[in-house]
């Protein structure tokens, strides 16, 4: 049984407004597994911000997603595994903040994300256990902040260790 991150209401600057409700985890985790595209915010070695879109599969509450190791965003996440993630348009927003570690998972979660690859991302085929060999990128989040409506239902949820 995985356990449900403590949900609480989001402190805002004042003149923002106070929150009144709070978000269900499982309906912002739901958004995250069906989001398309995450935009990633890493740091550059020299303190420079870079942000880039990415596919990814949001499975047991991480974010899994690969890339080429040339890319800046590599670099930066091996130099400081601190990153963002988030979807949402401004409005309706889920911002997930973690640590990005790569990893080569165990073979039944390689398939699992096979198998959440092929039907998510039909364009690109099937994909394979095989993909994972030399492993894919994790955002494993210590807290996410999520709303749909500014400053009615601005949630925090932060996991366990964090």
């Amino acid at each position: 049984m995985e356990l449900q991150p403590q949900g609480e209401h989001l402190k805002l600057p004042p003149g923002y407004g106070n929150p009144s409700k709070r978000l269900v985890w499982e309906t912002v985790s739901k958004k995250l597994h069906e989001a398309q595209v995450y935009w990633f915010a890493t740091t550059r070695p020299d303190g420079r911000p870079h942000v880039v879109p990415r596919d990814g599969i949001w499975l047991d509450d991480q974010l899994f997603y690969g890339g080429s190791a040339e890319t800046v965003h590599h670099r930066n996440v091996e130099f400081n595994g601190a990153a963002a993630a988030h979807i949402g348009d401004g409005q309706e927003a889920i911002i997930v903040e973690g640590v990005v570690t790569v990893e080569i998972p165990a073979p039944d979660l390689a398939k699992r994300l096979a198998d959440a690859t092929t039907a998510k991302y039909p364009q690109y085929g099937k994909a394979e256990s095989s993909a994972y060999k030399d492993g894919v990128w994790v955002l494993r989040p210590g807290k996410v902040m999520a709303w749909t409506s500014l400053p009615v239902d601005a949630t925090r949820f932060v996991f366990e260790g964090h």
